[in-house]
């Protein structure tokens, strides 16, 4: 927990809260951070699976946005957090947005790279 930079609090529920908003924005991210790079390798390789298994798990960062930003909003409801509190749950909503926005430019990738590597049906070719 001390890589979030949250102090202990007097009620222990809210620090497991906190943490569990910790742990799944680092998986968040880091699921993010796996999309690009495959993404960002499928297209300098064509290789469309790759491309597919980004496709896949776009998925799974959505859920991610919305389980996240529903337990931040949860918990601003629940203990009505102030100053620097509030300041984290309120940043971690705004990163689970960027982060989706990372992915959805790694699903964009994965995209062209299917479209671009697919092979052109026999009747189209020149010959």
């Amino acid at each position: 927990m001390d890589s979030f930079n949250v102090a202990s609090h007097i009620s222990g529920q809210f620090d497991k809260e906190l943490e569990s908003i910790h742990a799944k924005i680092t998986a968040m991210g880091n699921l993010v951070e796996q999309q690009l790079s495959l993404a960002i390798k499928a297209f300098t390789t064509g290789n469309i699976e790759m491309a597919a298994q980004v496709l896949k798990q776009d998925d799974l960062v959505d859920e991610y946005e919305s389980i996240i930003d529903a337990e931040c909003v949860r918990t601003i409801a629940l203990r009505q957090p102030t100053g620097c509190d509030l300041s984290l749950l309120i940043s971690v909503i705004k990163v689970t947005n960027e982060l989706e926005s990372i992915a959805a430019k790694a699903e964009g990738i994965a995209d062209i790279t299917i479209q671009l590597n697919q092979s052109i049906p026999a009747d189209t070719q020149e010959g």
